[in-house]
């Protein structure tokens, strides 16, 4: 199997765990708005994707020399959306 297709798959079972749960947080607890809650939705998509896009070039460049690392990168961008959605709801 090519690079390619490995990190096409690893994207495919990452990005729904990444969008998700942070998705989910903001969906099923707060007390905002409708309209408030779908800025803040579109806010954590956006975060998500920024993430996402990140730690994956971090991790494609760690993961020759320290595949240890690069699977923490993954971890750590997987917390940064709750990060925004726990700094949002506190500044309100």
């Amino acid at each position: 199997m090519s690079d390619i297709t490995v990190w096409i798959i690893a994207l495919a079972f990452y990005a729904p765990i990444h969008y998700l749960g942070p998705g989910l947080v903001v969906f099923l607890t707060g007390e905002e708005a409708p309209a408030e809650r779908q800025r803040l939705l579109r806010g954590i998509a956006i975060d998500c994707t920024l993430s996402m896009v990140i730690a994956f070039g971090i991790a494609i460049a760690l993961f020759e020399c320290v595949p240890q690392l690069a699977a923490l990168t993954f971890l750590l961008a997987a917390l940064v959306p709750y990060l925004h959605v726990w700094l949002k709801r506190r500044a309100r």
